[in-house]
């Protein structure tokens, strides 16, 4: 009984050691990722030594570049989002449910396409809009993004938890795909349509090598060119147009935190 007790007591000893050591760690990773976020806001509050509101004056008083990128950042980020959600819903749906040739090879090169690193897909991709002569304008940016994989997976796997049994009861009342879609499967797919939501809008706010390479107007070009044009820009706008940058995504963030961690749960 004592050996037990002391086995028991060592266990436990154990797995708080274990638990402080994994504790540590992750608070470590996280301050590593945090420090250079909460540099750069102090960094934004300061012009030499003194704490000043110089820099978001010069920003807002007289980069006016700043305005028409960051709403270019909010078109394609809110355009594509909503496109890449309203295509990858339906598209789960049918990966999921229905029955047609091919279906699971077709799957496959979906998660094969999505697993594939931004560079292999720049040059078809470049090709293809030149050949339809979309180079130049905001649809380059847009279109090839709205058909993006990731949304179409992550929701496919999620929907394999769905109650079924709702929707075979669905199709006893009506042969209709888009009404057992609506009523059936979306309430069921809330959380992870946030999540998958938020994945695809951080992705689009921080798009940089299609609007580099698809655009030639500054004018039609978004945030994350401004920060890669710095030559042209004072530095003190940098840091607070950086704050501002981070602004939309942290927000979505926290609105929507625990739909996230509800979304990404495995079904």
């Amino acid at each position: 009984m004592e050996k037990n007790r002391e086995e028991g007591q060592k266990g436990r000893q154990r797995k708080k050691i274990s638990f402080f050591i994994l504790l540590v760690l992750i608070c470590t990773v996280a301050v590593i990722f945090l420090v250079p976020v909460v540099l750069t806001v102090l960094r934004s509050f300061y012009m030499g030594e003194k704490v000043s509101l110089v820099g978001y004056r010069e920003l807002f008083l007289n980069c006016f570049p700043f305005y028409r990128m960051f709403w270019n950042s909010v078109l394609y980020a809110v355009t594509i989002t909503a496109g890449a959600v309203l295509i990858a819903v339906p598209a789960a749906f049918a990966f999921c449910f229905a029955k047609f040739p091919g279906k699971h090879l077709v799957y496959v090169l979906y998660i094969v396409l999505m697993m594939m690193p931004l560079q292999v897909m720049i040059l078809p991709n470049y090709i293809g809009l030149r050949d339809l002569g979309l180079l130049n304008t905001r649809a380059a940016v847009i279109l090839p993004l709205i058909f993006s994989p990731l949304g179409v997976v992550v929701l496919r796997q999620y929907m394999d938890g769905t109650e079924i049994e709702a929707i075979e009861a669905a199709r006893l009342e009506t042969s209709s795909c888009l009404r057992i879609l609506w009523h059936c499967v979306l309430p069921q797919l809330k959380v992870c349509i946030c999540a998958v939501a938020l994945f695809l809008f951080a992705e689009s706010w921080n798009l940089l090598e299609q609007p580099l390479l698809y655009l030639n107007e500054d004018s039609k070009r978004n945030l994350s060119i401004f920060f890669s044009q710095t030559e042209k820009y004072e530095g003190e706008v940098l840091y607070p147009a950086a704050v501002l940058f981070m602004v939309p995504v942290c927000l979505w963030y926290l609105l929507y935190h625990r739909e996230l961690k509800e979304g990404l749960k495995y079904h």
